[in-house]
């Protein structure tokens, strides 16, 4: 736009032109397609807000009392709509916004330890390469490394491979169906096994913990601890009466 920019100022009329060209460039919310200066619109990211859980540490403990899960959002609404828009409709781009948050809740929050891990590995729960020929990007990994970026801890998801091409754990019927769909499904690269011997785990959601356990099963074979998970978001559960 560099034309119109040279007729403006010809003209004296600068601001006019810089006003046409952010106009014409303005890019639109990946969810509702209002223009916005940002990835996503004021009232999309209000929205995904609003699904923020009230506690980041997950205190029913899900996986096991001494690996504790983060969660930062519930799994319904605006952030359900926007994780599928990420994942199914090549928006890579939320997932770094998104990432913003966990970072700032991650710091910010009492029950992690945060300064205490700044050292700690992350390795994002990994893609089959078949499925991420097909999408183009690992929604975990895209989270990770940006929330990586800003807690400058390191991310290293070359410490975990994902070898067997299973199917979305949604399709499985059964718990022991669940559990032979992700059986041998990781592995630790031989180069890998010996440099860490405590990392954290990223997902984008937590469900069942199928996924997490099978992860946390593989790197326990090669010695390596898994201090705690971090998650986008998880289901919101009724208490039992």
């Amino acid at each position: 736009m560099q034309w119109l920019k040279s007729i403006g100022s010809s003209l004296k009329i600068d601001r006019l032109a810089s006003v046409l060209n952010d106009s014409l460039w303005q890019a639109n919310c990946p969810l509702c397609n209002r223009p916005t200066d940002l990835i996503l619109c004021k009232d999309c990211d209000r929205q995904i807000d609003a699904y923020k859980s009230p506690d980041f540490l997950q205190k029913d403990y899900p996986i096991k009392p001494e690996i504790p899960l983060y969660s930062w959002g519930i799994y319904d609404g605006a952030l359900k709509r926007a994780i599928a828009a990420c994942k199914y409709d090549n928006h890579p781009e939320i997932m770094e916004t998104i990432a913003a948050k966990i970072a700032d809740t991650w710091k910010r929050s009492a029950n992690t330890n945060y300064p205490n891990f700044k050292k700690i590995p992350v390795i994002p729960i990994p893609l089959h390469d078949k499925k991420l020929k097909s999408r183009g990007f690992n929604q975990a990994e895209v989270l990770a490394r940006r929330f990586c970026d800003l807690t400058t801890m390191p991310c290293k998801p070359q410490l975990l491979q994902r070898v067997k091409d299973t199917k979305a754990q949604m399709q499985t019927k059964s718990i022991q169906e669940r559990e032979e769909n992700l059986s041998r499904a990781f592995t630790v690269p031989s180069s890998q096994k010996s440099h860490h011997r405590n990392v954290i785990l990223f997902d984008d959601i937590y469900t069942t913990g199928a996924t997490i356990r099978e992860a946390i099963s593989t790197l326990a074979a090669s010695n390596i601890g898994v201090l705690g998970v971090i998650v986008l978001a998880r289901p919101q559960f009724k208490s039992k009466s």
